[in-house]
């Protein structure tokens, strides 16, 4: 972390007033149309590049005003190096960074500024246009956006660590983690293949990453209709084995915090003591985002607009229905819906079964 910190801070000029129209990263002057949203100390505002023909570009900027001590502080330069992780894989289908500032202020505060590029419409866009004209979604353009979110998680639920041995000797670089980043660790830089520094052979290691916060909000669409996932910040390793009670409600708590309630999995709820958790959370994430491309909301919502149902309640149980209008969604697309819907997380197909479904049922219709 304070590798790239150290970089950020030699490259980088002092972050203007927002009072200003204008803001300036790396010496590129950008100028401020609007404020798209804010949560927190973050505010994401629409900017434009007057060189690069009037483009247009999402600026998130978070204000960290304990500095580098601050949770804000740590929980931006983590979404940074997932902006970073996977770019090895050119994927269209995850967000990339395209710059990137971290400003250390006056009064001992510091501001982070994420440069990314801009998208018009998410998948709950689209969806609540759909809801709110009594239309739903065709199967093919559902199957479509479902096959490129299954591509863009493929990539993270593949995640390879790079492992360099110099002179016969295997080498892993870990980074210090404090009481707070045990249960949720970090690679380092060098593992992840940033560090240049050294020779020899490299070998390579799987380590799965999940989203932690698939929903349709998270899911913008391209100029050429591409399903991109968005928000990194609660990306991290997938794997996690809780060891007690303490360990428990740390990961309770960031699974409540980072992890969109209606979408969440129910083994994220109320976590356990020993309990295993896996990349499949996201595999109940995308059952539920997909049911919502096809009735609207996710499942339990619908049971709680329907039915009164309590959300965490009706999570925690499974407890959800398909309607009986299935509006001519194919049997293979509800299959799908309820092969992701299940309690036991390991009897959830894995992202590669599930695009391969989500592809068999294109070829199908």
């Amino acid at each position: 972390m304070e590798a790239i910190l150290s970089v950020f801070n030699c490259c980088f000029p002092c972050f203007p007033d927002l009072s200003s129209p204008y803001l300036i990263i790396n010496n590129e002057r950008y100028k401020i149309i609007r404020l798209l949203g804010e949560g927190g100390f973050s505010y994401v505002y629409l900017v434009s590049h007057k060189s690069h023909n009037n483009s247009l570009y999402a600026l998130k900027r978070i204000r960290c005003p304990y500095g580098s001590n601050d949770e804000a502080y740590k929980n931006a330069m983590k979404e940074i190096r997932n902006h970073h992780r996977f770019t090895y894989a050119k994927t269209p289908y995850i967000i990339q960074s395209i710059d990137e500032a971290v400003v250390q202020e006056k009064d001992g505060s510091r501001t982070i500024c994420i440069l990314l590029p801009y998208f018009e419409k998410s998948l709950q866009d689209i969806i609540n246009y759909k809801v709110l004209n009594n239309e739903t979604m065709n199967e093919e353009e559902i199957l479509r956006i479902f096959v490129g979110i299954c591509r863009g998680l493929q990539v993270m639920h593949k995640y390879k660590k790079v492992t360099r041995a110099a002179n016969g000797d295997t080498r892993s670089t870990t980074q210090s983690e404090d009481e707070a980043d045990l249960l949720l660790p970090e690679v380092s830089d060098d593992e992840e293949g940033l560090s240049s520094s050294g020779a020899g052979l490299e070998m390579e290691e799987m380590i799965p990453f999940a989203h932690r916060d698939i929903k349709p909000a998270n899911v913008m669409l391209s100029a050429e209709g591409l399903p991109v996932l968005v928000d990194l910040g609660s990306c991290s390793r997938a794997r996690l084995t809780v060891k007690n009670r303490q360990q428990a409600l740390t990961l309770t708590d960031f699974a409540s915090e980072h992890c969109t309630l209606p979408y969440r999995a129910p083994e994220l709820i109320d976590v356990e003591t020993n309990a295993e958790i896996t990349e499949k959370t996201d595999i109940w994430s995308l059952g539920c985002l997909l049911y919502s491309c096809c009735f609207g909301f996710s499942p339990f919502e619908k049971m709680e607009i329907e039915q009164g149902a309590n959300l965490t309640v009706a999570i925690s149980n499974g407890r959800y229905s398909i309607p009986e209008n299935t509006h001519d969604y194919s049997p293979d697309l509800i299959k799908m819906i309820e092969s992701c819907l299940v309690l036991d997380s390991k009897a959830r197909p894995s992202v590669d079964e599930l695009l391969e479904m989500a592809l068999e049922s294109q070829r199908r219709s």
